[in-house]
């Protein structure tokens, strides 16, 4: 984990970073909006629970919370998802009921704590209406994420990540070049569907974003990108032109471990 910090005044982002070797490091976020009825958006991942419930403290006494939004259920954004509900007794968790019936595989989520959303659904948090948006790239069929009409930000669920040469606190610190290969890696890697849609249809579900405008993109795997929208959204509009990613082979593992033994 990296230290907790603002984006906006009533914004803060629980950062962290996982080091992929030979490529760089994925940013791994979740973030606190301090609206009149607090919300936690994402849990980080389970490496870092202990962590994570020290950062998240720091930015607000959890029995404060009153929404746990859980962008889908993978293992990166639900790591401290437990820990969170027991530690936040008045929290509602707002959740895809099809997350939900998942993790329910794996431990008792309590339903009626659960709020059940759809894209395009809202639930109002005192100051400020969230809506459910599903973004133009996901991989789980469970994304939903954020659009929060008083920042005017978009909290994109891993749409708009980036596989990053070094940590970085802001997308303005990732030089253009490192950006734009990063984007596309990483959609093409983690949604290779893109490749198989007709680019008419991906432009139409990029254009609901342009059309939403937000001011900001806060990613689950990029740092914060403020003015940035329209050039992500480009860069977005590249992929599906773009090579297929090609994970690495045993060979590669191979080498891998022969340079970890040699730098040991």
């Amino acid at each position: 984990m990296d230290k907790p910090h603002q984006v906006t005044p009533d914004i803060e982002i629980l950062p962290a970073h996982f080091p992929i070797p030979g490529m760089g490091f994925l940013p791994v976020n979740a973030f606190v909006i301090k609206a009149t009825e607090p919300v936690l958006v994402d849990t980080g991942m389970g490496m870092d629970s202990e962590e994570f419930m020290m950062a998240l403290k720091s930015v607000i006494n959890p029995q404060d919370l009153r929404w746990v939004w859980l962008t889908h259920d993978d293992a990166d954004h639900t790591g401290s998802l437990r820990k969170v509900l027991e530690a936040a007794p008045s929290a509602r968790l707002a959740v895809n009921a099809l997350a939900m019936l998942r993790m329910s595989s794996a431990w008792q989520v309590p339903m009626h704590r659960v709020y059940w959303l759809n894209s395009g659904d809202s639930i109002r948090v005192g100051d400020r209406k969230l809506t459910a948006v599903r973004p133009p790239l996901f991989d789980n069929p469970t994304a939903i994420g954020i659009y929060d009409n008083k920042s005017e930000a978009f909290f994109s669920v891993d749409c708009f990540g980036a596989i990053i040469p070094s940590p970085a606190q802001n997308a303005d610190d990732i030089a253009e070049g490192n950006l734009a290969q990063g984007m596309i890696t990483w959609a093409s890697a983690d949604s290779p569907w893109v490749h198989m849609v007709e680019p008419i249809a991906f432009s139409q579900a990029l254009d609901k974003i342009r059309q939403l405008a937000p001011k900001m993109i806060l990613s689950g795997h990029l740092p914060p990108a403020q003015g940035k929208t329209a050039q992500l959204l480009e860069l977005l509009a590249r992929v599906p032109a773009s090579a297929p990613f090609v994970a690495p082979t045993q060979t590669a593992l191979e080498q891998i471990l022969a340079q970890m033994r040699g730098g040991s």
